[in-house]
């Protein structure tokens, strides 16, 4: 198709600043409606527009933050709310969890002439923050209105924020009981929520060990290195057990070891010596059992419950 100049000026502004692409006049909608159904754009939300090539090398989130950073230009006066407004503050989360959907608080109902992917959050006193340009809600309740997805995947989001040190437990508790949100979810996450949690993946075991009604365990543990003593290994999970019995747990995300064919493979090979040789340190100060799992068996907790049972660690209820 010719070259609209205008189009790709606004084009090359909007990737510029990081957003989606939108028209102020009827003309440059028009032109942008015309590469959209000529297959050159994506539309992800009405009258926003993108690179088709350049979109689809995005994760959900940075496509979701696209959205937001441009809705937040045309609409300055919008607080994003819940996983907009996490998406926003940075806070970690699983991906799976974008389905197009903008979340904005709201002190009205649902407006008859709301996009189809608008989500308006009913918030009778809005408590707002201004962060990065945008107008979110505070982090406190960005958290209890995160509560509403199932425990295992709300859980990263509330350690994150408490890791990036945006609010505290006692604030959220506070703005729970003034607020009309889901107090029973809220008071399960804010009971587990743990900062010492180093990412969404550890944060989501961490979610299904307690739904698997597993003990819970000690985090971020500290063995001596021998090889370096000011190097002391750290581990993921930790069950001390009063019979003595000592149980680790290490999440190691994708499963690394998977692709023989790595270019870079004298060095995973040396991952695989370390890892070895940490094993066998951390089993000469008294760890009886050592659990690797991979985030292939987070997808599927069946697997993370038959691994954590094989190993030893018990069940509480």
């Amino acid at each position: 198709m010719k070259e609209h100049k205008e189009v790709s000026a606004l084009l090359q502004q909007a990737k510029q600043e990081r957003r989606c692409c939108y028209g102020t006049s009827d003309a440059q909608r028009r032109a942008l409606k015309r590469r959209l159904h000529a297959g050159e754009l994506v539309s992800p939300y009405k009258n926003l527009y993108a690179d088709r090539t350049l979109w689809n090398t995005m994760t959900r989130e940075q496509q979701s933050l696209q959205v937001i950073r441009a809705l937040s230009a045309i609409h300055p006066q919008w607080v994003f709310a819940g996983l907009s407004a996490a998406c926003v503050y940075g806070l970690q989360h699983n991906y799976s969890l974008h389905d197009g959907t903008v979340h904005i608080a709201s002190k009205s109902g649902i407006g008859g002439g709301d996009e189809a992917r608008l989500n308006r959050i009913y918030i009778n006193r809005i408590p707002t923050r201004k962060h990065n340009g945008i107008l979110l809600t505070t982090p406190a309740r960005t958290l209890l209105d995160c509560a509403a997805f199932p425990f295992p995947q709300a859980l990263p989001i509330y350690d994150s924020a408490l890791r990036k040190s945006l609010t505290t437990i006692e604030e959220v508790q506070s703005l729970m009981i003034q607020s009309v949100c889901d107090e029973v979810s809220v008071t399960k996450l804010l009971k587990y929520a743990d900062p010492l949690s180093e990412n969404g993946g550890e944060s989501l075991m961490c979610g299904q060990i307690t739904e698997l009604s597993f003990g819970i365990p000690l985090l971020q543990v500290q063995f001596m290195n021998p090889d370096n003593p000011a190097m002391s290994y750290r581990v993921d999970f930790c069950w001390k057990l009063a019979d003595g019995r000592i149980i680790v747990a290490e999440y190691d995300g994708m499963a690394k070891y998977a692709d023989t064919s790595n270019k870079n493979r004298a060095s995973l090979q040396a991952k695989m010596e370390y890892d070895r040789r940490r094993d066998r340190h951390l089993r000469e100060q008294g760890v009886t059992e050592i659990v690797h799992v991979f985030y292939e068996d987070l997808l599927r907790p069946i697997n993370l419950e038959t691994k954590l049972l094989k190993a030893g660690v018990p069940k509480i209820r």
